[in-house]
């Protein structure tokens, strides 16, 4: 197992990018009394106590984040370098006069948390009939495991099992315990299973898409399943700064949040594109608030990343009995109407690797199988299998950038369950068809877009320059809708989604139990306003039968 130097320039790099995230609190204190003891008027105390904030800086125009943070009494807790921006900790009434700055976007530093559901949800067994359905199996068969593919997977850290021995190559630890692999919660073992898993722990019965990929443990969540806006930022850097160290070709972000603002303005949304512009193809999940429209989280919500949704693929491989989930996020992406997801795989009551003694661990044993795994349901599996078939491409054709990946990917998928763009996106995964296809190429940048604003009228036509319905980016196929679809209307009317937001952006780690839909995260007037009991939501749209069928039961 090959480890991170814990001496040196390497050493000061983490310990600078961890530093932050560690002494908030006390950062947080100490920059408003000193920006404000040296304003105060005299007779008036100083405003040591004013409340404080956390936020991500970031500047599309010359003005430097840290001059701007500085400059309103803040106080500078990481520079990135991967984006144009920082982590901050400033004084509340200081944001309006931050974000008034030109070219200044500030985004509060949001908690994040893995994008899983209950350990089972579905009317059958615990089963990895996906090997067989996306065509893993058959590949594996013919020599290719995704031996010298690397995937980097930015979640709750790796544990050690058998099942990686050998190709578990690097990792870093951006939660201050410095131990990428130790997974405490339990979800980052589970996602690395599927992606990778050999079927050493289980005597060879439950393994993950590409068994012979390696890995690389980058852990940003600790024992609680959540993290940090700006640490998923320094997470992505680290990728980055060690591609060519470990050949990271792959990169999978099971976790989400909603952002509530553009993706050219949004940090990870940046952050995801700089990682996609170094080369490394990004898999993201799509999220478990379905099947809702716009509901898909960022950073599934950027045009260049690979999103993925979740099918039921019913334990059996094949797709001719696949069912959408009823908690997989939908589209088009709010506020700028990307039409996402990608593509969608299988993600309910799938069995993966346990990490025991974590989180999930000791608290759901229901869900064990046997003594090495666990069941598990959401979107963070179906971005894991489909990570694993990314790596199945590399493996068989070294060199291809992310696009043409991607363009693999999505041009070889089998027709979806639902048969629409914002449900199943371009269909279900076939690793199979896409790791032997001929050259595709699909041509897309998020060069040149425009913010949208939030409650803007979005088109539904799938032409934008960075979408991949836009068959001018294509090369080397004819894309073309499914049948069975339609665009109905020519625009999605922005007023709907005024005014609902998931209150503190984080799932409470309630991804595992039926808690997790009644805690404070879906309390409050959020969805209670017009846009969720006017016409839009009880007209014929929502109860004819494509919204009652078994699809989504």
């Amino acid at each position: 197992m090959r480890q991170i130097s814990s001496s040196g320039a390497g050493a000061g790099m983490l310990a600078r990018l961890i530093r932050g995230h560690k002494v908030r609190a006390a950062a947080a204190g100490a920059a408003v009394i000193a920006a404000f003891a040296a304003t105060s008027v005299a007779g008036v105390p100083a405003a040591s106590a004013s409340p404080s904030e956390t936020v991500i800086v970031t500047s599309s125009e010359s003005l430097s984040p840290v001059a701007a943070v500085l400059s309103v009494g803040g106080s500078v807790l990481t520079q990135y370098h991967l984006i144009d921006g920082v982590d901050a900790v400033i004084p509340t009434t200081a944001e309006p006069l931050l974000a008034a700055m030109p070219g200044i976007i500030v985004t509060p530093d949001a908690p994040v948390g893995v994008q899983s559901t209950t350990e089972s949800t579905g009317p059958h067994p615990p089963s990895d009939a996906f090997l067989q359905e996306t065509g893993a199996t058959q590949l594996a068969a013919a020599g290719d495991t995704g031996q010298g593919a690397t995937v980097a997977v930015l979640d709750t850290g790796i544990d050690p099992l058998p099942d990686f021995a050998g190709r578990l190559i690097g990792g870093v630890d951006l939660t201050g315990t410095n131990s990428p692999y130790q997974d405490s919660y339990g979800h980052g073992t589970f996602v690395a299973g599927l992606i990778a898993g050999n079927g050493a722990s289980s005597n060879g019965q439950y393994s993950g898409e590409a068994p012979g990929a390696s890995l690389v443990s980058v852990k940003v969540g600790g024992a609680d399943g959540t993290t940090h806006l700006g640490t998923l930022v320094s997470g992505l850097q680290w990728a980055v700064d060690h591609r060519s160290s470990y050949g990271i070709k792959v990169l999978n972000i099971s976790l989400g949040y909603l952002a509530g603002t553009s993706t050219v303005n949004d940090p990870l949304d940046q952050a995801v594109e700089a990682v996609w512009n170094a080369g490394i193809t990004v898999v993201a999940s799509a999220g478990n608030a379905g099947p809702f429209d716009g509901t898909i989280l960022s950073p599934g919500d950027d045009p260049l990343v690979i999103t993925a949704g979740a099918l039921d693929d019913m334990a059996t491989g094949s797709p001719s009995d696949d069912e959408m989930t009823n908690f997989s996020s939908v589209g088009p992406t709010s506020p700028d109407g990307w039409v996402k997801p990608d593509l969608v795989t299988p993600g309910r009551s799938v069995v993966s690797l346990a990490a025991p003694g974590s989180t999930i661990y000791n608290g759901y044993p229901g869900a064990r199988i046997g003594p090495a795994n666990f069941v598990g349901s959401g979107t963070s599996f179906s971005a894991a299998i489909t990570s694993g078939a990314a790596a199945l491409v590399l493996a068989a054709n070294p060199g291809l950038t992310p696009n043409q990946v991607k363009a693999r990917l999505l041009g070889t998928t089998s027709a979806g369950p639902a048969g629409n763009p914002f449900v199943d996106g371009h269909g279900a995964l076939n690793a199979l068809a896409a790791a032997t296809s001929g050259p595709m190429n699909l041509s897309q940048s998020a060069a040149g877009l425009s913010p949208t604003k939030k409650g803007a009228t979005v088109s539904l036509s799938p032409t934008g320059p960075a979408n991949t319905w836009n068959t001018a980016l294509w090369s080397g196929i004819t894309v073309a809708p499914q049948a069975g679809w339609s665009f109905d209307g020519s625009t999605w009317s922005g007023s709907d989604w005024n005014g609902w937001s998931l209150v503190g952006r984080a799932w409470n780690d309630g991804g595992w139990n039926n808690g997790g839909w009644t805690g404070a995260a879906w309390n409050g007037a959020t969805w209670e306003g017009s846009a969720w009991d006017g016409s839009a939501w009880s007209g014929s749209a929502w109860s004819g039968s494509a919204w009652d069928s078994s699809a989504w039961n």
